[in-house]
């Protein structure tokens, strides 16, 4: 009964002793697949330098659909968002020369703009988190992201149909159905931001694109909207459509 009791005795020590070495191992696999991306970031520098030449959406860009090319005609540049102080849209924010903080939280992700005071919130997966409803849309989507293979992963959706949604500059919208993926990693001290963006009503493929960030030591000049401002520069505009009645912001 004695040998039993000792034998009993040393095969739970063996059997905890494997379940903390398990435990431990998972913990840490897991730690090793949680990239450190807290910080301050500069804006993006493409492969070779400059931060515009590979990842703006051009205005004839042979991804645009036949449909975008027509919405992009048609569109009037008075009505363009932008002159409202409206934001500039994900991805399209990111060709702005602002730089943005990175905050890794249990259950979430933030991202602080240097531009506009935006901010994003990505849920992370394993956890609760608000879900919209069929019919909820936001902005700046509804962000769901996860860890893996030492990257984080964000997948956007549920955006609302911006007028300016691929590119403010040069009138290309988005859909409901527009979807950004984003993949933040590390290469040493600086960060890696891959981004590709989805839309079967104006693109024919994927939109895509790289860039690099460095560590910096803060957010560096903040830019806010001055909406007089916005809507002064619609002086040197002419309408396409000289018959629609005047509006308000375009009486200067």
């Amino acid at each position: 009964m004695k040998l039993l009791s000792i034998q009993l005795s040393t095969l739970f020590r063996i059997t905890c002793a494997a379940g903390i070495m398990t435990l431990s191992g998972i913990s840490q696999a897991a730690s090793r697949d949680i990239p450190d991306l807290d910080g301050l970031w500069s804006f993006g520098q493409c492969p070779g330098g400059g931060f515009l030449s590979c990842m703006t959406l051009q205005e004839n860009d042979p991804k645009l659909t036949d449909r975008a090319l027509a919405y992009q005609a048609a569109i009037d540049e008075m009505a363009q968002p932008k002159y409202d102080c409206a934001p500039m849209p994900i991805p399209h924010m990111y060709t702005d020369p602002y730089n943005y903080r990175l905050e890794q939280l249990d259950d979430r992700v933030r991202i602080y703009y240097g531009k506009d005071d935006v901010v994003r919130t990505i849920w992370l997966e394993g956890h609760d988190h608000p879900e919209p409803a069929i019919n909820e849309f936001f902005y700046f989507g509804h962000a769901v992201g996860k860890y893996e293979d030492g990257a984080l992963i964000v997948t956007t959706s549920k955006f609302t149909f911006d007028p300016q949604g691929l590119n403010a500059d040069f009138r290309i919208p988005s859909s409901t159905q527009k979807q950004v993926t984003e993949r933040f990693s590390r290469d040493g001290d600086d960060l890696i931001l891959e981004v590709s963006t989805s839309d079967p009503f104006f693109l024919k493929e994927p939109w895509t694109f790289q860039v690099r960030s460095a560590p910096v030591a803060d957010m560096g000049d903040a830019w806010t909207c001055e909406l007089d401002g916005a809507r002064r520069s619609l002086r040197f505009e002419v309408s396409k459509y000289p018959e629609d009645p005047e509006v308000e912001r375009i009486k200067y």
